[in-house]
């Protein structure tokens, strides 16, 4: 949002100027008009030498936020032009307060929220997009923002578990790596000289050691480099075949324990998201599709458009998820009752809770074992480096006695 420059006349009449944060100079005028100041001259700030280190970003937070704050004021009766008003006006996070702005020039200008909110597609995403359009059509507006504001918050509070269960492995691998590194570039090298001058046969510990440190020495630049390069030829190849990304997203699945645990949370996910979807009325095979995208996988993507086709031929829902090994054979069995019962909104619901209770359950089960794993690779690697140094020095000693 830029920064404008005013002068104006106060209500006691007298000349004051200031800067001001706006979305435009039409957006100035009616928040200065709301202090009471009469603009006599304005001009946006430049920018040339203005440099912010704070990003603006707009979070899942922010998004469970204004959701909140829309489906309470809807149900209260505040109508959404008098909400978005207010928020763009003093909601805290600038990022915000300029897409909100934006929404309601749109909706201004005569666009449904809806297709204000599809120039925002990027933080919004399609699924919130086309449910929002699906709650204007009924008018359950307030009744979907329910349903997403739900949705959103149970993908947080799994985001947070995960990045809570990553954290002490990253510090605790980013320092057990720094301290191998300052051992092998400049502790070893000086321990090597006094090992070489004791003579005597080396031990299979000390010449690795010594091939080790040799090794990072003279290739530092090559393995500090190596990630990213690998990072960037994986991104460019995953963005230029898409065959080569369906089976790069199916092969994270079959990894040893990390794998089971994003298939569960991943299954969670689209039945949740097909399940709001279908609830808010929409036609099964378009909420399967939308539904697709909140996978952000393109081999689960590859099974659902699959069983979407079986489906538009007149195959069973469950017949398809089958066929396709899209769901687990639990899962497949809940859309089974759900599909036979008339209930399918409830069966998905159960999938989602019972998967996510998986992965849930999965994590807590790792994540005490990381500290001990983490440990026992921290000690040997410490054990090997004392081994390496002490076992000529003790030779040594032993020859001298």
């Amino acid at each position: 949002m830029p920064n404008y420059q005013y002068q104006g006349i106060n209500q006691q009449g007298k000349r004051v100027r200031g800067e001001m944060q706006a979305a435009n100079e039409l957006d100035l005028e009616q928040r200065l008009r709301e202090a009471h100041i009469e603009i006599i001259a304005l001009k946006e700030k430049s920018t040339l030498f203005h440099f912010s280190f704070k990003r603006k970003v707009v979070k899942r937070r922010d998004l469970i936020i204004l959701t909140s704050q829309f489906r309470q004021l809807l149900k209260a009766g505040v109508p959404l032009m008098d909400i978005l008003d207010d928020l763009k006006r003093t909601y805290e996070n600038v990022a915000v307060r300029e897409i909100v702005a934006s929404i309601y020039e749109s909706m201004e200008g005569g666009a449904e929220f809806a297709e204000a909110l599809r120039e925002h597609e990027k933080i919004f995403g399609k699924v919130y997009i086309s449910l929002v359009a699906v709650g204007e059509k009924t008018g359950q507006l307030d009744q979907v923002l329910s349903n997403l504001e739900s949705m959103l918050k149970w993908e947080e509070s799994l985001v947070s578990k995960a990045k809570k269960v990553m954290i002490y492995p990253a510090i605790v691998g980013t320092v057990v790596l720094s301290v191998v590194m300052l051992l092998m570039l400049f502790v070893v090298p000086e321990l090597l000289g006094f090992i070489k001058e004791m003579g005597g046969e080396l031990s299979f510990a000390t010449t690795s050691l010594i091939a080790t440190s040799n090794f990072v020495q003279h290739h530092i630049l090559e393995m500090l480099l190596f990630p990213f390069i690998v990072v960037f030829i994986l991104k460019w190849w995953l963005k230029k075949s898409t065959q080569f990304r369906v089976q790069f997203d199916g092969f994270i699945f079959k990894l040893p324990v990390i794998g089971k645990v994003l298939y569960n949370l991943k299954i969670a996910r689209f039945a949740s998201a097909l399940a709001v979807m279908y609830r808010a009325g929409m036609n099964f095979n378009a909420s399967m599709r939308l539904a697709s995208v909140v996978t952000e996988n393109a081999d689960l993507e590859q099974r659902i458009n699959e069983s979407i086709r079986l489906i538009e031929e007149g195959e069973m829902i469950y017949k398809a998820y089958t066929q396709t090994e899209f769901f687990p054979s639990m899962a497949i069995r809940m859309v089974k009752v759900g599909e036979q019962s008339g209930n399918m909104d409830d069966a998905l619901h159960n999938v989602s809770e019972y998967y996510e209770q998986e992965a849930k359950d999965m994590i807590d089960k790792i994540e005490p074992a990381i500290e001990p794993l983490l440990t026992v690779i921290m000690a040997i690697v410490v054990g090997w480096v004392m081994m390496a140094v002490l076992g000529p020095v003790y030779d040594t000693i032993s020859q001298v006695t």
